[in-house]
């Protein structure tokens, strides 16, 4: 089966059920790239002119007309994220597509498949009408016969399945619309390409940041603002050239809607339809307009959705990147030296044995008459030794360090390289006893600067409204507490930074054991030789 990277589609039947098969005998022939152009219906196959009756009289509201219902019916079967990469080229709202005035697709297109009729002039219609085919482009023709049988399916109300609708819609030049955009998906692609194909001029996008997503499962992978907004802005000049399209960070959810006076509409999803009643509230108490508002549908997620979504979302995407290698390991393979796999994390994120385990070996250094318990003593005073037994008083010893940022740092600097040494020695005695693999785990590992003796980190990583809910269940505090414990530590995003590995333990215990399985299958093959190197 010959299966080409970037293809076109011609789809010139107006019924809206026919395009599950249409894509389901398009989508395995292609890999990369497939552009998708709804043509007129009354496209005349059989003419060895092939000229449309549209290029007679062009209508840009018929053409939407047209357009629009087909919108949520190929994004839904698109549910899936893998590749192709599928997009509605939306260029003849604008403009007829003829000989005179071909459409400049993006990519250079190695077939077309097209839906209607063959016909002796097809393959020269395409080649004149749309520039960048490849010299030696394939045309396929879509099973008629199959068409036709589908097409029973569709013996329904005209104004549920034929592109003529009779519904009117309201024109618009201007609209707004807002969202995390993470990793463009078919979700955002149907409301980009809504939004777009409703407005003429302009479509104002805010782009959510700040505290807006700290609190989003795995907000420490979202990607940058920057690349959010180049990304938008890159989809709708693809599909649409012609709209000016004005993107901004948001941090509140009504962001620029509420203070641009030219905007005519509002283009929200079904479940943020409640947002744009406060929208035209605060405009209205701003003394603007009221602005229309127009609901697209949500493209449903994928089959293999863990989350209980009732959409496609970003969280999944991000999710897919859990549990894999994401960057070289900080040591290669020796055949006379262990592996050490640094385990790390924030409080509450999942890690509950960290804590006791650091805290074991902390208290061996703080033993009588050792060189650290020595240095204490001279640092902080001979007040924090116990009268009985001349051990250190730890909470005297926290009095001191804990006030202070200064004194904190004194005390971790003769600590935490002893507690190191110690991890090295208890290292060396489980290789020789035959361990290959050995796991540090550490909380302080970045802090502490510990990265140099191990060969990956992996962290473990939970939101921080969701840390401080479990830290505040766990250990009976207050959520101030919890606050002022978690905004002492480095942060998600600093963590991730270092990670090798990332796994994040939001979701149920089961999920979280898939994600451990799969890294540690993924680190035999690497340490055995199996995987490919970077």
């Amino acid at each position: 089966m010959r299966r080409f990277q970037t293809a076109l589609l011609l789809i010139t039947n107006p019924i809206r059920s026919r395009i599950p098969f249409i894509l389901s005998a398009v989508i395995p022939y292609v890999e990369r790239n497939l552009y998708v152009i709804i043509e007129n219906p009354n496209f005349q196959s059989s003419s060895s002119s092939l000229v449309s009756s549209s290029e007679k009289l062009f209508d840009r509201e018929q053409q939407k007309q047209r357009i629009r219902p087909l919108l949520h019916a190929i994004y839904k079967q698109l549910s899936a994220t893998k590749n192709p990469s599928v997009n509605i080229l939306l260029h003849n709202v604008d403009s007829v597509i003829k000989s005179t005035n071909p459409l400049q697709l993006p990519r250079t297109c190695e077939a077309v498949f097209a839906d209607c009729s063959s016909s002796t002039g097809l393959y020269e219609y395409c080649r004149d009408h749309f520039h960048r085919l490849d010299q030696n482009f394939e045309l396929r023709i879509i099973d008629e016969k199959e068409a036709k049988e589908d097409q029973f399916i569709d013996n329904l109300s005209t104004c549920d399945n034929d592109l003529f609708s009779t519904k009117c819609t309201s024109r618009y030049n201007r609209g707004v619309l807002g969202g995390t955009f993470d990793r463009l998906h078919n979700g955002h692609k149907l409301l980009l390409t809504e939004s777009a194909l409703l407005c003429d001029e302009k479509i104002v996008v805010g782009v959510t940041d700040g505290v807006m997503i700290e609190n989003k499962v795995l907000a420490e992978v979202i990607e940058s603002v920057t690349d959010r907004m180049s990304n938008v802005r890159s989809f709708v000049g693809l599909i649409r050239p012609s709209i000016f399209v004005h993107c901004e960070p948001i941090e509140d959810p009504c962001g620029p809607s509420t203070t641009m006076a030219d905007l005519n509409c509002i283009i929200v999803t079904d479940e943020t339809k409640q947002g744009a009643l406060q929208v035209n509230k605060e405009r209205q108490d701003n003394g603007l307009s009221l602005i229309d508002v127009h609901v697209v549908p949500m493209v449903p997620p994928d089959d293999h959705n863990q989350d209980g979504d009732k959409k496609l979302s970003s969280t999944s995407l991000r999710r897919e990147i859990l549990g894999i290698l994401l960057k070289p390991p900080l040591k290669c393979v020796e055949s006379n030296q262990p592996y050490i796999i640094g385990l790390t994390g924030g409080i509450g994120s999942g890690k509950s044995s960290i804590g006791r385990r650091l805290q074991k070996l902390g208290h061996e250094t703080y033993k009588v008459d050792t060189e650290v318990y020595k240095q204490i003593i001279v640092t902080f005073g001979e007040d924090i030794i116990n009268s009985t037994d001349r051990s250190i008083d730890r909470k005297l010893l926290g009095k001191k360090v804990f006030q202070s940022s200064n004194e904190l740092k004194k005390l971790t600097d003769i600590v935490w390289p002893a507690i190191l040494n110690l991890a090295r020695e208890r290292i060396d005695c489980l290789f020789e006893e035959g361990k290959r693999i050995i796991f540090l785990d550490a909380a302080i590992l970045i802090e502490a600067k510990w990265t140099v003796a191990v060969n990956e980190i992996w962290v473990a990583s939970i939101p921080p409204k969701e840390a401080i809910r479990r830290v505040v269940e766990r250990d009976r505090i207050s959520i101030e507490e919890a606050k002022r414990r978690l905004s002492a530590q480095i942060s998600n995003q600093e963590r991730f930074s270092y990670a090798n590995v990332l796994f994040c333990t939001y979701w149920a215990e089961s999920v979280t054991q898939k994600q451990v399985e799969h890294a540690w299958n993924l680190l035999l093959q690497r340490i055995n030789g199996d995987s490919p190197s970077f």
